[in-house]
């Protein structure tokens, strides 16, 4: 069987490469035999190779590395720095709220924590009765539950794929 699939610019490079794994090679060098198309890409990356390969190859100044890595330090001190900045912040927050709390008195914050820990207390015990009632229910709909996400699911999931993946006719 002939395989009429033209070279990709990877195979075109990995060939003049001598990259290309035995039935590879084989296999691109049987198409270009046959392939102006092909012959033509494979040639304008040799003379592409050949260009620039002889173009100077340029030096970095001699000080590089040393001025990527100042710069490097530079940006890490600044953020070393603006870590400092929000620790100092957070810290001074929260040694005024504590210094409020204490000038405030216990008369002053308590009621407040008071109906918090309630609050929190009711909730943990709402939730505990809704799991006691869904947890049941859950297990004898099971298979209803399923199907229906199915019902749903696989129709949403096959509308978003298409909406997701370019057609044909259509640019990228």
């Amino acid at each position: 069987m002939i395989d009429h699939r033209h070279l990709t610019d990877d195979e075109a490079q990995l060939h003049l490469e001598s990259g290309l794994a035995a039935p590879e090679r084989a296999r691109v060098e049987t198409h270009l035999a046959g392939c102006p198309s092909c012959q033509a890409l494979v040639m304008s990356f040799e003379a592409l190779s050949e260009a620039l390969s002889s173009m100077p190859v340029a030096e970095p100044p001699a000080d590089f590395t040393a001025v990527v890595m100042a710069r490097i330090d530079e940006r890490e001190l600044a953020r070393a720095s603006e870590r400092q900045a929000a620790l100092a912040v957070l810290g001074a927050v929260a040694v005024s709220l504590v210094a409020a709390l204490a000038f405030a008195g216990q008369a002053a914050w308590a009621p407040a924590l008071s109906s918090v820990s309630t609050g929190a207390v009711k909730a943990l015990h709402a939730f505990r009765i809704t799991s006691d009632v869904l947890s049941p229910l859950v297990s004898a709909l099971r298979l209803q539950i399923i199907v229906v996400a199915a019902v749903v699911g696989i129709p949403l999931t096959l509308a978003l794929s298409r909406l997701a993946t370019p057609r044909h006719g259509q640019a990228a």
